[in-house]
């Protein structure tokens, strides 16, 4: 098997030098400049047709007037250069014959006349359609001053924002990139870092619903990726930010932003230190034929954090640069909670079991990368390389009193994890005139040691139950390539294709148990995607792909955790991997109205079991479910006012799912859900906006989720330049509350987080306002299943 990878890698690696020395595609560049030879930025070079003058392409000048204009066919074009204040010229009979065009300096000169009370606006759609992915131009609303990314991002299509995190809407988390680059962060984590990039670094949003095969085929969710404005200027800038927040108890997050760019270096540092203090309240009712468990739950946590970031990259020439990003976390939260069982029938209670206990979760998570970018030609073509590391030490310990009338049990459940994951990659760019392809390789390696200990505390003795403890050695290799290559069919069809194939190795052992489960197993994973531009008005798209769904490593731990004496989780070695295919059909109007048809059929879906057995309550995890979903998504984004603009949508599903255990009834069932929001600009330093965003009940495969409603109000004041940024809000939120229903019961549980939160933001911008850092990330998204 280690031959036929080594063989496999080695023609790999032979294929790419070979797509390295194919021909280059065609590029035109040159710089923009006034009469004295300063470089003039923001100028437009749009490339027309020379015999009926049609578009063919534009471009803008960067902060030093360059620019560069790729992949053009043969022939003979006009290029028309302009710029608002400037007189524009035009640049007749530029012929291409098979190599690119270096212009000498193009020199504008500045109207005599002033226009008055003329005002020109040249902007891009708010919504785009390109062959994989959706373009929201952030640039062009409101939110674009003033706003951090996590309140932008409430305005974009196909996301749901909230404090837990960011979602897709019908598909759940998803994967967030920086410039292309997959990160990893979750939670409050994820939430501090969109609440620390600043709304004027981002020039627009990529939402990706269906990821093409240069991503990893992990995960049924979806792909954001937000593209940093590109900046020249040299120096420094930063950001320094605060945050109070208000609910039942008071929490804070503080963040500190700074970059430097010079001719050679371009860097970053972000740091982050936080503590929330927050409460939950939790009731779990299993009522059955036979009788009834019912439970309520107080946890208070108090989590203080410390999260740092820093990132260097240095140019070595023209044509390679290298670098480093380095990432570590360490957070300490601490709960306290108090629960209470009842056993009984409808009429009578038999027994009750109260429980009291403390759990500290400690967490430190670092992440290494090292990359080395090489630019093959002036025309785009790029080998991209990267060695990535990460380690994370979670680690529960869970000390607990059960008491009730026959029983007392005094007991510590310590659960710690060891992630250790190592990849390597490497991803060729080659633009051609006549298609763009993309293809590379990738080797991911995991290794997790995880530890479980149960200990009955006798008299402040600890004596562990060898039953009951358990250690889980568990690895895991992943090979994968692909090959995707997009091409301009016509002025209105635009295609892209790929296959990616995936090889998985795994080896779970438990030495306790001398238990081992070893499985290997490899997949193909097509993705096709078609536009069609009928008109400026009308774009069609149809996309296909299929996915990989893995379970969390976590998941994989045979034995169990206790909450109390009588009710724990337990592992599934022997889960399997879910797989999906789905279709999209989407339709963009006026780049203002969008609406997308969706299908997606996946298999061994895995999903929660729970068994009773008299008082003991075990939950696991099963391949069980066949799950068919259609629904249709429509978003509408509109300013009807210079001051006020509208981002509205909403959703609706269908679910028919089929179980292969006859204990769990399966029920076929619709879900929608609709937002509102609207942001208002009453002066030139003072916002508004109001959000509102309402989920219906529905029904998957077993689970039946009740109503959900979230409403956001706040404001935005910039003061001292623009540079110092007041942000009051409110959030209300409701209770979250499903069923998971089963042939013998119906389990109902509702979670109240008590989302009754006023927050007081202040932003201080200092330094160079364009100065971009560093924000370079490397795809290194197996950190995913390591939580």
């Amino acid at each position: 098997m280690n031959l036929f990878f080594y063989k496999v890698s080695t023609l790999s690696f032979l294929l790419l030098l070979s797509l390295i020395y194919q021909s280059s595609a065609q590029a035109v560049s040159g710089r923009v400049i006034e009469t004295g030879g300063r470089g003039i930025e923001g100028a437009t070079i749009t490339v027309l047709n020379a015999t009926d003058s049609t578009l063919v392409k534009y471009e803008v000048s960067n902060k030093e007037g360059y620019f560069e204009l790729t992949n053009l066919n043969n022939g003979v074009f006009t290029l028309n250069v302009s710029c608002i204040g400037y007189n524009s010229q035009l640049l007749k009979n530029i012929r291409f014959n098979g190599s690119s065009v270096k212009l000498t300096d193009v020199a504008l000169n500045k109207q005599l006349k002033e226009l008055k009370e003329v005002a020109i606006a040249s902007k891009r759609p708010v919504l785009e359609r390109k062959v994989d992915r959706w373009i929201f131009n952030l640039n062009n609303s409101i939110m674009a001053n003033g706003a951090s990314l996590f309140e932008a991002l409430q305005v974009a299509p196909f996301l749901k924002v909230s404090d837990n995190g960011v979602s897709m809407v019908g598909k759940g988390a998803m994967g967030v990139m920086v410039n292309e680059k997959i990160i990893y962060l979750s939670g409050t984590d994820l939430t501090n870092y969109l609440k620390a990039l600043r709304s004027e670094s981002v020039e627009k949003i990529e939402i990706i619903t269906n990821p093409p095969a240069k991503y990893e085929a992990q995960g049924n969710a979806g792909l954001i990726n937000i593209v940093l404005k590109k900046n020249e200027s040299l120096g420094w800038r930063g950001s320094l930010s605060s945050t109070y927040r208000k609910a039942v108890y008071s929490s804070y997050n503080n963040n500190l932003a700074l970059f430097f760019r010079s001719k050679k270096v371009n860097s970053s540092f972000t740091f982050s230190q936080s503590r929330y203090h927050t409460i939950l309240n939790d009731w779990l009712n299993i009522i059955g034929n036979s009788g009834q468990i019912l439970s309520n739950e107080q946890r208070i946590s108090n989590t203080p954090g410390l999260q740092a970031g820093l990132s260097i990259d240095y140019g070595l020439n023209k044509h390679n640069n290298i670098g480093f990003i380095y990432n570590i976390s360490h957070s300490k939260e601490k709960d306290t909670y108090v629960n209470n069982y009842s056993y009984g029938t409808s009429n009578t209670v038999d027994s009750a079991l109260n429980t009291k206990g403390e759990m500290s979760r400690p967490l430190f998570a670092q992440t290494l990368n090292i990359y080395h970018d090489i630019k093959i030609d002036s025309a785009g073509k790029k080998l991209s390389s990267s060695v990535n590391f990460f380690t994370n030490r979670p680690e529960v310990r869970n000390n607990f009193v059960s008491e009730s009338e026959s029983t007392y049990a005094a007991v510590q459940n310590n659960n710690s994890s060891k992630y250790n994951i190592w990849s390597i990659q490497s991803d060729l760019t080659l633009p051609y005139k006549w298609a763009k392809i993309e293809t590379g390789a990738k080797f991911a390696n995991y290794n997790n040691n995880a530890n479980v200990a149960y200990y009955n505390n006798i008299q402040n003795n600890l004596l562990q139950d060898q039953t009951r403890s358990n250690d889980f050695d568990y690895t895991e290799k992943n090979l994968a390539a692909y090959y995707s290559m997009e091409s301009d069919l016509s002025k209105k069809w635009t295609a892209k294709a790929g296959l990616r194939y995936e090889y998985t190795m795994t080896d779970g052992y438990s030495p306790t148990l001398d238990q081992r489960n070893k499985r290997n197993y490899g997949a193909l994973f097509p993705t096709t995607y078609i536009v069609y531009k009928a008109d400026e008005n009308d774009v069609f798209s149809l996309n296909y792909s299929r996915r990989i769904n893995r379970p969390g490593l976590s998941s994989l731990n045979p034995f169990d955790y206790y909450t109390n004496i009588y009710t724990y989780s337990t592992g599934n070695p022997l889960l399997l991997p879910s797989y999906s295919n789905n279709f999209e059909l989407n339709y963009l109007y006026k780049s203002m109205f969008s609406f997308t048809v969706f299908t997606q059929h996946a298999s061994d879906v895995n999903s929660l079991l729970t068994t009773i057995e008299g008082p003991l309550v075990v939950s696991s995890r099963g391949n069980f479910l066949t799950r068919d979903n259609v629904g249709a998504y429509v978003s509408f984004n509109r300013a009807f006012f210079n001051w006020w603009e509208n981002s509205s949508s909403a959703s609706f599903f269908y679910s028919s799912s089929k179980s292969k255990i006859e204990a769990i009834p399966i029920q076929n069932g619709t879900s929608a859900s609709f937002s509102v929001n609207n942001n208002f600009k009453a002066t030139k330093l003072l916002n508004f906006y109001l959000n509102y965003s309402q989920s219906l009940p529905s029904t998957s495969g077993n689970t039946y989720t009740y109503s959900q409603r979230d409403f956001r109000v706040g404001a935005r004041l910039k003061l001292l330049n623009n540079n110092l940024i007041i942000n009051p809000s409110y959030f209300l939120g409701t209770v979250n509350k499903y069923d998971a229903r089963f042939s013998e019961f119906v389990q109902t549980e509702r979670t109240d987080y008590h989302y009754k939160t006023f927050s007081l933001g202040l932003t201080y911008l200092f330094g160079r306002s364009n100065v971009s850092g560093n924000n370079k990330n490397i795809s290194f998204d197996e950190k995913r299943r390591a939580f």
